[in-house]
């Protein structure tokens, strides 16, 4: 059967393609309070920017878990403002990783969000047997995606 409603019920895109999945996201995400977060290996620009925007916003706290030198150079060189966050010091991404993830086991840290290491060194620290995160819950990690093409924002997990 063929609802004639149908398209009165359907978000309609800007014929300008501004529609702003990420807005949504964000609104719906500013009712809440921020919770700390575990930057992982925050050692390039985009990793280390994003959650500092995200932190402006009132979304995260964020704690970061990477090389403090290195850390500290970035934040001088995007003229970010770090004065006031904890870094936990970390020689390599796996360090940082499992460090993280200790974090949020000892309940120092809600989150983790991935900074510029591989995945696979993230996860490993997450799902190892002895030390990780592990559940009897399925686990998986996810990219949030703006498409413009469409109406809402896409979540896609369980991507290589």
């Amino acid at each position: 059967m063929i609802d004639s409603n149908a398209a009165e019920k359907q978000p309609i895109l800007p014929s300008d393609n501004t529609f702003d999945g990420y807005a949504l996201l964000i609104e719906a995400c500013k009712t809440r309070e921020p919770i700390v977060t575990a930057v992982v290996w925050p050692a390039d620009d985009a990793s280390l920017t994003a959650p500092i925007e995200a932190a402006q916003q009132d979304l995260i706290v964020p704690l970061l878990v990477g090389p403090e030198q290195r850390i500290r150079e970035l934040a001088q060189q995007e003229g970010l403002d770090i004065g006031r966050l904890r870094i936990v010091a970390a020689e390599t991404p796996q360090e940082a990783a499992a460090l993280a993830v200790q974090l949020v086991r000892a309940g120092e840290a809600e989150a983790l969000m991935k900074g510029s290491l591989h995945t696979d060194e993230l996860l490993g620290a997450v799902v190892s047997a002895q030390t990780g995160l592990r559940t009897a819950r399925r686990i998986s990690h996810c990219f949030v995606m703006d498409v413009p093409a469409y109406p809402k924002p896409l979540i896609i997990t369980m991507a290589r």
